[in-house]
């Protein structure tokens, strides 16, 4: 981790595609800050999908962050986190965050009515989650994919937000709930991906259904 600090009239570039401006907090604070191994890695997801990348937030000072509701130890704080989507919105944010978790040790994925990010930062410990809600962030980090396995009947909060997500690949009414419709619109996906049909929603089922697997 290097952690470059400027001030908010440097907009001169940090990598071939991002530049100071990109991070910045908006709140006209002059002090700004970005950790060179975020913009390394967005770099990279960058090229990996030949797509432009939108930060929709960057460094928050003190202040912004507690306006935003952001926690007091949010990594944005200190230049370390980005939240992020494609400025063509191209990509759903399942897949985004499948992406990122193959550069980033810490990533949340954010989708709900007016809200598909992604998150990401730099911190050293393994921490993903999935947000559904505003302030909703059920924990996947004790799992070792980014998403849980789902299925008819599954319970659980990050379950039940999992489910919402699948329920939105699928073209579904996001309401939580794994029965009879989703199950069956989950088999028909499986179908037309190759997979195997078994009503299932693993890591497989994941990266085909949201469309990641194409740039893993």
């Amino acid at each position: 981790m290097r952690v470059i600090v400027y001030q908010a009239s440097d907009t001169s570039a940090l990598s071939k595609n991002f530049t100071r401006k990109d991070f910045k907090c908006p709140c006209g604070c002059s002090r700004q800050m970005v950790d060179s191994e975020l913009v390394e890695k967005l770099q990279a997801i960058r090229d990996k999908l030949g797509k432009a990348i939108k930060v929709t937030s960057g460094y928050r000072c003190l202040s912004h962050n507690a306006a935003v509701g952001g926690s007091s130890g949010s990594k944005h704080r200190y230049g370390m986190a980005a939240d992020w989507r494609l400025v063509d919105r191209s990509i759903n944010p399942v897949a985004l965050g499948i992406i990122a978790a193959q550069y980033f040790k810490a990533v949340g994925i954010y989708w709900y009515d007016g809200c598909a990010i992604v998150h990401t930062d730099t911190r050293d410990a393994k921490a993903t989650w999935l947000c559904d809600a505003p302030r909703h962030y059920p924990s996947t980090t004790y799992q070792k994919f980014i998403l849980p396995t789902i299925r008819r009947g599954c319970t659980g909060d990050a379950s039940r937000t999992a489910t919402k997500m699948l329920q939105r690949l699928l073209g579904l009414t996001p309401d939580g709930i794994f029965g009879e419709g989703t199950e069956n619109a989950l088999l028909k996906a499986q179908e037309a991906h190759g997979l195997t049909v078994d009503g299932i929603c693993g890591p497989a089922s994941w990266k085909a259904i949201s469309g990641a697997s194409k740039y893993l």
